[in-house]
């Protein structure tokens, strides 16, 4: 008995795997290299009460949930 595997089919599983950042929580910088943006326009956003949703650590670090992240673009 032969198993078949489809090469491309795993590759892509692979690729997704790995671009996948190894914490769900991001900072400003890997947010917005996440979405395609700025660290700037993300702070805007907070600053005007849009954006994805966001945390702030220990009153002074604001990290992003990617499932947030998710949220905002499908949103």
């Amino acid at each position: 008995m032969s198993t078949s595997i489809d090469l491309e089919a795993l590759r892509a599983v692979i690729r997704e795997e790995l671009s996948r950042p190894a914490s769900p929580w991001l900072d400003s910088d890997a947010a917005a290299a996440y979405l395609g943006s700025t660290a700037g326009t993300l702070k805007n956003w907070r600053a005007s009460g849009k954006g994805p949703r966001y945390h702030v650590v220990q009153d002074r670090l604001i990290r992003y949930h990617v499932d947030n992240l998710d949220d905002f673009v499908r949103g």
